[in-house]
């Protein structure tokens, strides 16, 4: 354990004297994050603020109706003049064209079928923002001349409601959302960071060495194998679970400042962490490391080079996009299919977790899981850093 202990000091102090690890571990994940969904909720803000509060619409209300002038007369309603509304509409000027027919009130008096034409870009996320604010309007609107029609006719509106809905939701109306955001973007970054955060430090202290040649007078040393091996993989773990650390204090950041990025632009929403979910989730992130770090180990010590290590590991990074799965796992009614499949099963469970969700059997499943993919990665790497023809490939 005391050569172990003496590997993995000097091989962290090698780690942390190159700045490029530091930038890349550290720096990155803190900093970018908290830009990248900075920026990211400043837009979705700005696309919900220019809908809700500014929404730039063209009408064409060739009778001057009441619907008319009852979309006119709403306060987040801006009317733009345009003669050509499709092409405005395409190239962004307008949100949204209405086209109100000269016959609508006579049609409506006569209880016929009113039409209205809508131009919408149905590839613009502020066009189909704004059709669902028209539409409400529209239905709003559908309502008071049904009511209307029904009182000249002495018949009670309510008859066409005859049940009422009283909606209670497990969650806060407002922080709902939020969650199911997290939910799906949270494991599958994390995941990805497991897989990816080990491969620069394995790759240099594989295939790097052996490039350097600095390899083989380490081997000359009292030293085991095995004890070389040992102090490799703690130092590679240590560094995947700080560049895991330092991910989640920048999302932890991005939360705080840009909440708007993780739910939708929805007011009012609290997004936080159970204490116990995030101890879980950051224990499973350390598993992952520690699977994801012995195999890139291995991999790096039967590689020649580092360019052909970068390579080999390419493949791990693609492991990580596993984590994808997040979109389609709904953690409540999951199969235990996805519990017994390798890098899904922990986006099943860390998803669970930030739902609220703690299922000590599909814990237990997991973390059985975890030990085994451990103890396989950390066996295959000893085999390849017991084999002379792999250490010496050069």
């Amino acid at each position: 354990m005391n050569i172990v202990s003496i590997v993995y000091k000097k091989e962290l102090k090698d780690m942390f004297r190159d700045k490029k690890t530091i930038f890349a571990a550290i720096l990155i994940p803190l900093l970018l994050y908290p830009i990248i969904f900075g920026f990211m909720g400043k837009g979705i803000k700005s696309n919900v603020d220019s809908v809700k509060k500014d929404m730039k619409i063209a009408i064409v209300d060739k009778g001057n109706s009441r619907f008319g002038q009852f979309v006119k007369a709403q306060k987040n309603i801006k009317l733009i003049d345009s003669k050509n509304i499709l092409k405005d509409v395409e190239e962004g000027k307008l949100l949204l064209g209405l086209e109100i027919p000269s016959d609508f009130d006579k049609n409506v008096e006569e209880e016929k079928k009113a039409n209205i034409t809508i131009t919408l870009d149905n590839s613009s996320q502020k066009s189909n923002m704004a059709m669902g604010e028209i539409n409400g309007l529209i239905e709003a609107y559908s309502k008071e001349i049904v009511t209307t029609r029904l009182k000249e006719k002495n018949i009670d509106a309510s008859i066409l409601t005859p049940l009422n809905t009283v909606i209670k939701s497990t969650e806060k109306k407002d922080d709902g959302m939020g969650k199911m955001m997290l939910s799906l973007m949270l494991p599958m970054m994390l995941i990805m960071f497991a897989a990816s955060g080990p491969i620069a430090s394995a790759t240099d202290l594989g295939a790097g060495e052996k490039e350097r040649g600095t390899l083989e007078p380490l081997l000359t040393t009292q030293a085991s194998r095995m004890s070389l091996l040992w102090g490799k993989f703690l130092a590679i773990t240590t560094m995947g679970i700080v560049t895991s650390l330092a991910f989640i204090a920048g999302i932890s950041i991005s939360m705080k400042i840009s909440p708007e990025a993780f739910n939708y632009g929805v007011q009012g929403a609290k997004l936080g962490f159970d204490p116990k979910g995030l101890l879980i989730m950051g224990i499973i992130t350390v598993l992952l490391t520690m699977a994801f770090g012995a195999l890139a180990l291995a991999i790096s010590i039967y590689a020649r080079s580092f360019k052909e290590a970068q390579t080999y590991l390419m493949p791990l990074t693609f492991a990580g996009m596993l984590g994808f799965t997040s979109y389609f796992i709904e953690p409540k009614t999951m199969s235990m299919l996805f519990l017994n499949i390798p890098v899904v099963n922990a986006t099943a469970v860390i998803k669970e977790l930030i739902l609220g969700i703690f299922n000590p059997l599909h814990l237990a499943i997991l973390f059985a899981w975890m030990v085994v993919y451990i103890v396989l990665a950390i066996g295959f790497a000893r085999y390849m850093f017991s084999k002379e023809e792999v250490i010496f490939r050069t």
